[in-house]
């Protein structure tokens, strides 16, 4: 392995594990980054992943599923964007039960500039021209929408 890279000459078992190593790599670097960015609003990474979620109004259900997360676990979060007005709960209109998430006024007028500055202003990926980089999405969205094994 060359600086944490896999070389040609590996077995593809070494291979499997230099991308997975490295990918963590990755991934700690862009979640640092993203929570001191998040930090700035007094906000988690999870709150602004969501608000990046409720461009459309989403239940409970969908929004656990889009960030990956337990539904059990939501709530806390969800609260926490109440609380600052950034979204609301309102009465599904089919479904009286079931509770849509909306985003407010003040939290369209605020996504925007905390999902910029957590998201789009990552340096992470600044090592890699707009090619290479639209090239690694395609590849990292093929991986995403792969059903688990």
């Amino acid at each position: 392995m060359v600086g944490g890279m896999a070389t040609p000459a590996e077995a593809p078992e070494d291979l499997a594990r230099a991308l997975t190593a490295t990918f963590f790599g990755v991934v700690q670097r862009m979640k640092q980054h993203s929570a001191r960015q998040a930090a700035e609003w007094e906000m988690s990474v999870a709150q602004v992943r969501a608000l990046y979620a409720l461009r459309e109004p989403l239940s409970m259900r969908e929004l656990a599923d889009r960030l990956y997360l337990d539904p059990s676990n939501l709530t806390a979060l969800v609260d926490r964007l109440e609380a600052l007005g950034l979204v609301e709960r309102t009465a599904d209109a089919e479904d009286r039960r079931v509770k849509r998430l909306v985003i407010t006024q003040k939290g369209v007028e605020l996504s925007g500039k905390i999902i910029d500055a957590v998201f789009a202003e990552s340096p992470v990926f600044d090592a890699l021209d707009a090619r290479e980089q639209r090239q690694l999405l395609d590849l990292l969205a093929r991986l995403v929408a792969t059903p688990d094994a």
